[in-house]
């Protein structure tokens, strides 16, 4: 079984709410009232919303089914917390030599973003996690992880040891690979893309990281409220956030879930850091990986990634920002 608990950034996982009643809604609306709609689910681990607005209650009822529906379908490939899904399979033999696309897709975009970022993204981190899930469990009040164990299992982080080619996907002696850090974003991508193609316009997909398809029916944006910070206006484009207080571990919270891949150490710059870019994913992996980076290096690395702007709370309470002027989807 995989070494994982639950948390807010955990590898997908799905406990679909039954899609009938899901919705808040005018009581006993006409079937062609135009309204707003609210699916309320718990999806990859945690509380998932989809806003609809401008929509008929068939036309949501629809929607919705089809996304629960495909939420699934990614889960038998990307979830750790299922024994038979691709990248549970991989973790265990070492390679799959015809794995779905989904899986694919997905790792090759982690390795793409660990290439941009110089390794501060890495879905091989999954070592350090198991490592120190073990060391506190056994003991919520101990002390750091010893460096013999930290070392060892540092051994086993490096994205340039994994292998896509054609059908392939094949990692190196003794890693695992966990695509947490860019897991929710993913299928936040993948459902929007099908909301898209049905022809909706008004929608905010809510599955941990924040997507908008257009503005509301009325032509308002979205606003998502940023921990310690201002309210986002949002009618284009996704926002995600990285917060090493969401999943401290041990008793006295020693260390947290979001390490620097460099030093298999919990990253202590900021408090919260926001990413806003047009995709789910590639704004989930880079809260990730900014969150484990100082000031400067993040200053160089927004510089590469077009229409990426990120907000940051440091240990002290200040503020900071990069990538301005905003985007247009993107209003403050």
């Amino acid at each position: 079984m995989p070494r994982e608990r639950p948390n807010r950034r955990r590898a997908i996982t799905i406990l679909a709410t039954a899609v009938a009643g899901a919705f808040i809604a005018p009581t006993r609306p006409r079937a062609d009232f135009v309204g707003e709609y609210v699916w309320q689910g718990t999806a990859m681990g945690a509380d998932a919303t989809i806003h609809l607005s401008g929509i008929r209650p068939g036309e949501a009822r629809a929607a919705v089914e089809m996304v629960v529906a495909e939420i699934g379908r990614l889960e038998s490939a990307l979830s750790l917390f299922r024994a038979d899904s691709e990248i549970c399979r991989l973790n265990r033999e070492g390679r799959l030599p015809a794995a779905q696309s989904e899986l694919r897709r997905a790792l090759a975009l982690g390795l793409a973003v660990a290439e941009t970022t110089n390794g501060l993204f890495d879905p091989t981190v999954q070592a350090l996690w198991e490592a120190y899930v073990d060391w506190f469990t056994a003991d919520p009040d101990a002390g750091a992880l010893p460096e013999e164990e930290l070392a060892v299992a540092r051994a086993a982080v490096d994205w340039r040891r994994v292998h896509l080619a054609d059908g392939l996907v094949e990692i190196g002696q003794g890693q695992r690979i966990t695509l947490n850090g860019l897991g929710q974003g993913y299928v936040t991508d993948r459902v929007a893309a099908l909301l898209r193609a049905r022809g909706l316009r008004h929608v905010l997909v809510d599955l941990g990281e924040q997507l908008a398809i257009g503005p509301r029916a009325d032509g308002q944006a979205w606003r998502v409220a940023r921990t310690d910070g201002d309210t986002i206006r949002l009618t284009e484009g996704a926002l995600a956030t990285s917060a090493g207080a969401g999943c401290p571990f041990g008793a006295n919270g020693l260390a947290h879930h979001l390490f620097d891949p460099r030093t298999g150490l919990s990253a202590r710059h900021w408090r919260h850091l926001t990413v806003y870019n047009r995709s789910a994913a590639v704004a989930d992996a880079l809260s990730t990986a900014f969150y484990a980076a100082p000031a400067d290096e993040i200053a160089a690395l927004v510089a590469r990634v077009p229409e990426t702007h990120v907000w940051a709370t440091d240990l002290d309470g200040s503020a900071h920002h990069w990538g301005w002027p905003p985007s247009a989807g993107l209003m403050l």
